[in-house]
């Protein structure tokens, strides 16, 4: 995890999030499933860092419903904070 007070590490999730994003998107325009699948995984790993969960102890209903909080945190923001 990232060991930074809540705001900025909030920021700094969102802003990895929104790389890794672009990342899978143009790796499934060039047809390289393979780095879309690992760009899925480490999207859903970052989502379980940035809420501070173990997906050992969660069920794959609230892994979604993180994932997608957090999806649309990082991709609804216009951008870094001031």
């Amino acid at each position: 995890m990232i060991d930074l007070a809540n705001d900025v590490a909030s920021d700094e999730y969102a802003r990895l999030f929104r790389m890794l994003s672009a990342v899978n998107k143009e790796a499934e325009s060039l047809q390289l499933s393979t780095v879309v699948h690992l760009t899925n995984m480490a999207l859903l790993q970052l989502s379980l860092d940035w809420e501070g969960v173990s997906p050992e102890n969660e069920r794959s209903v609230k892994l979604n419903a993180i994932f997608r909080s957090k999806t649309k945190l990082a991709l609804d923001e216009d951008g870094p904070r001031p």
